[in-house]
């Protein structure tokens, strides 16, 4: 019987890849504070958002914390289903939000986002709003739903201090040696 192994230099970048999507889960989830990201999201992330493109490590973090604070909605979690390395060196999370709105247990459809990496750090993220619908409500289906969501994270912003991890993410990066 012969088993046939991946070879280990293509290996050990998927798999460290894929860890450091499971450590991005554990933020996103609640379990880790926001600024753990600090270590391995690169202070110029792009996050593309069903055609939208933001980018930069605070508006990320601002933008997680943003929906930790969704009224109504308590005890946020998310469970995941499937972390996967793909062929290209892109990462795949497949999940759910488990929350308590208003009291009732409600569980999302599935989520899914993928994450692109360089030099160990997460460089890019595919995500979409489908994926914030238990957030937001049903209403971020549409272009305009996403247009009053960042309308109302505006204003959050000017009565929230915001997190600035973007000196931590460079000294981070510094300090890491490429792969």
């Amino acid at each position: 019987m012969s088993t046939v192994l991946e070879p280990p230099a293509a290996a050990a970048p998927a798999e460290a890849n894929r860890a450091t999507v499971a450590r991005l889960m554990t933020i996103l989830g609640g379990q880790t504070p926001i600024e753990a990201g600090a270590e391995f999201i690169h202070p110029d992330v792009v996050a593309n958002f069903d055609g939208w493109r933001f980018q930069g490590i605070d508006l990320w973090a601002n933008w997680i914390r943003y929906l930790r604070t969704r009224p109504g909605i308590a005890d946020l979690r998310l469970v995941m289903e499937r972390i996967e390395a793909n062929p290209n060196g892109t990462v795949t999370a497949c999940g759910r939000w488990h929350a308590l709105r208003h009291g009732r247990p409600v569980v999302s459809n599935l989520g899914v986002a993928t994450y692109r990496f360089e030099a160990g750090r997460i460089v890019e993220i595919w995500t979409t709003r489908r994926n914030y619908l238990l957030l937001f409500g049903p209403y971020l289906k549409y272009r305009w739903g996403l247009v009053w969501t960042l309308y109302r994270m505006s204003v959050w912003k000017r009565r929230t201090p915001q997190l600035a991890l973007r000196a931590a993410a460079e000294a981070a990066a510094a300090a890491r040696p490429p792969f």
